[in-house]
């Protein structure tokens, strides 16, 4: 069950002692949205400052006190916590508010499965899911063979409940992992089929909700599900775009970064994140409207260094240029070193430019090339097959054709070349 308990949610945040007010803010102003996209009401909302973390109850013992009689003054049905807390702590918690409470990362798994489309984006993440439950239940069963005492051996229905629940949880571990297995060879297939067709290929990364999927809709004139929400995109989505010059490109649109997004669920999308490392060349989105726009910024960049994609890092597209939140940030943006393009997709600022620009990049890697072939060359087929073929004319006794092909494969048609 991936529902969160209730729709009163009690929400808790921490600030370290000194931390910039503007930082506090901004994590606050992102875990009320990332509980907002689950459409759940925040009824009450504490802060407190953490000198240093109780490990038994992650707050303070008065500061748990304060926030149950506020969650039972506000009627709240669940407690969230910003934080990534521990199974014992969260168990601790729960007996204290005597209400289910949940952390940071039960929320992302639970917007993650809420716009999980695909079989394999919804296997991945049950398997989070299930990486999540696991030391729960471990640590549910270990407390309670504990708290029993007794004859030495003899175990209670409950705990005899855990450890089934337990091995259950670790066989279905081991199921989806061989499907996803199975999943991973069939995308690897079909990606390895696209690589051999020498087809130039483009990926979308950024922060969540930067605007990738509108932007790919709009590139490509289709309908991929964009919605102002985090999270919307989990699925890989690659559309055919072909470019002024009559070249045609593939462009992916791949699941968004957030900041201290939970281990299990990096594992758990990797798959996803793939694209981006396969591709000829990535296009970090950024969001000009956004209060941190740098801190994006720099966590999808992060990002593609750990994944080793940062070389193929061409452009970065500053989008929603219509309404900028900051001038400082928006200079930031624009100084980094990286070629940069301007975009509004309402109203459609920057798509000319950035269309050219795409092509200024396939450029590093293909080339124009004129031939004269004749009827009966294979040639024309090949081409056609790896979809590099402009334009063709059709004459008395031969196909003169304009192609754009990879400069490592212009020695093969060096024979049909025109001068």
């Amino acid at each position: 069950d991936y529902s969160m308990a209730g729709e009163r949610v009690a929400l808790i945040t921490t600030r370290s002692v000194g931390e910039n007010e503007r930082n506090v803010f901004l994590r606050e102003s992102e875990i009320r949205s990332l509980i907002s996209t689950l459409g759940l009401n925040v009824v009450c909302h504490q802060s407190f400052t953490i000198k240093k973390e109780n490990p038994v109850t992650f707050l303070g013992k008065g500061q748990v006190e304060e926030a149950v009689e506020w969650a039972r003054a506000f009627d709240a049905e669940e407690v969230i916590l910003d934080a990534f807390l521990s199974p014992r702590v969260e168990m601790n918690l729960e007996a204290a508010f005597s209400l289910p409470v949940s952390d940071r990362e039960a929320v992302i798994e639970a917007i993650f499965f809420q716009n999980a489309h695909s079989r394999e984006a919804r296997l991945q993440i049950e398997k989070a899911r299930a990486l999540y439950e696991k030391p729960r239940l471990i640590f549910r069963e270990a407390n309670l063979s504990q708290q029993r005492g007794g004859v030495r051996g003899a175990k209670g229905e409950g705990e005899k409940e855990l450890e089934l629940e337990r091995r259950t949880i670790e066989e279905r571990i081991k199921s989806l992992d061989r499907e996803l297995e199975t999943l991973k060879k069939t995308r690897s297939v079909q990606r390895q089929k696209r690589e051999k067709t020498g087809i130039f290929t483009f990926a979308l990364t950024g922060y969540t909700n930067a605007g990738k999927s509108t932007l790919l809709n709009r590139l490509t004139s289709t309908t991929v599900l964009a919605e102002d929400k985090l999270f919307a995109t989990l699925d890989t989505t690659t559309r055919s775009l072909t470019l002024p010059s009559g070249q045609k490109v593939l462009v992916s649109d791949t699941v968004g970064f957030i900041q201290n997004l939970p281990h299990s669920l990096i594992e758990a999308f990797s798959s996803t994140l793939e694209e981006a490392l396969s591709s000829d060349a990535v296009i970090i989105v950024a969001d000009a409207s956004h209060p941190d726009s740098v801190k994006c910024y720099e966590t999808t960049l992060n990002t593609l260094t750990e994944l080793g994609a940062k070389d193929k890092v061409k452009l970065v597209v500053i989008n929603k240029v219509d309404s900028i939140y900051d001038d400082i940030s928006y200079s930031f943006l624009k100084s980094q070193g990286i070629p940069t393009v301007e975009t509004s997709m309402k109203t459609g600022e920057g798509i000319e430019e950035l269309l050219s620009f795409m092509e200024k990049t396939t450029d590093e890697i293909f080339e124009t090339i004129f031939l004269r072939l004749p009827y009966s060359s294979p040639i024309l087929g090949e081409l056609s097959r790896k979809e590099e073929i402009v334009d063709v004319k059709y004459e008395d006794y031969s196909i003169k054709v304009k192609a754009r092909v990879r400069k490592t494969e212009k020695n093969r048609y060096i024979d049909w070349i025109e001068a």
